[in-house]
């Protein structure tokens, strides 16, 4: 009798073990700041990104927590110091890399250029961005490293915000004459927090810069690191496969100069 009931504890510790490692935590946190339309706390889904992350992840049986911060290098720092497991929405870097795996791309974005209708731009390269004027950008984002590199050799003028909206301040002010950002978020931005008269003053032009891949960032502090990181990539690799999306990106390619475990 006792020998059944022990061998039949055994078979569901085991089960429950499979479960686990096939699904991942029971919660994953992750660490978050607001970036409306994709990460939003004052709306009911907390932002399209989330949601989708959140209604990915719960098919798979993971509740995710969203630890919410006052600014995206609130959120790097306290999950790259391992407080938080992980933070969506980043483009991976090697310096980032040092603290972070980067999962399969959650999300693709392409970038326009904003600035004022009274000053007209014509980008024919990265280059061209030397002689166009200040640039703001906002903290904590990545342009890629090209744009890394042609800023260093270029010595282009930077101007950078903590927040995002505080970009458009710079351009109305004249304090900078570019805004490069998403095209939907500066929209929201624009109509959220400015009024039609000055949204009259700012337009935007196509942008040269690559798709930007955006990723979860687990962090390499987190005791089962690994396990995370190799759970959300069997999930996004298989979301992507099935919506005939994005199914082929190889991580050498959108993360180059990274080293970490191949998707």
């Amino acid at each position: 009798m006792y020998n059944f009931l022990f061998k039949k504890i055994a078979i569901y510790i085991l089960l429950f073990s499979f479960i686990s490692l096939t699904y991942g935590q029971e919660t994953i946190d992750f660490a978050v700041a607001n970036w409306p339309p994709y990460f939003d706390d004052k709306v009911k889904n907390k932002g399209s990104l989330a949601q989708y992350l959140k209604n990915l992840l719960k098919n798979k049986g993971i509740d995710v927590n969203y630890v919410w911060y006052k600014s995206w290098k609130a959120a790097y720092n306290n999950s790259s110091a391992g407080r938080v497991m992980a933070s969506p929405g980043w483009i991976c870097n090697k310096e980032r890399a040092k603290s972070f795996y980067f999962t399969y791309p959650i999300y693709i974005m392409e970038h326009v250029v904003f600035h004022l209708k009274s000053n007209p731009v014509k980008l024919t390269s990265i280059e061209s961005l030397k002689n166009a004027g200040p640039i703001v950008i906002t903290e904590s984002y990545y342009f890629g490293r090209e744009f890394e590199t042609a800023a260093k050799k270029y010595k282009f003028a930077i101007r950078k915000v903590r927040l995002e909206k505080l970009s458009f301040n710079l351009l109305l002010k004249n304090r900078a004459a570019l805004a490069p950002m998403p095209l939907d978020n500066g929209f929201i931005i624009l109509n959220k927090y400015y009024t039609k008269e000055q949204r009259d003053k700012i337009t935007y032009s196509p942008s040269f810069f690559k798709n930007n891949y955006y990723h979860v960032m687990v962090s390499k502090k987190y005791p089962e690191a690994i396990h995370l990181y190799e759970t959300l990539n069997k999930i996004l690799i298989k979301q992507s496969f099935n919506n005939k999306l994005h199914s082929d990106l190889k991580l050498h390619k959108v993360c180059p100069g990274v080293t970490q475990p191949e998707w």
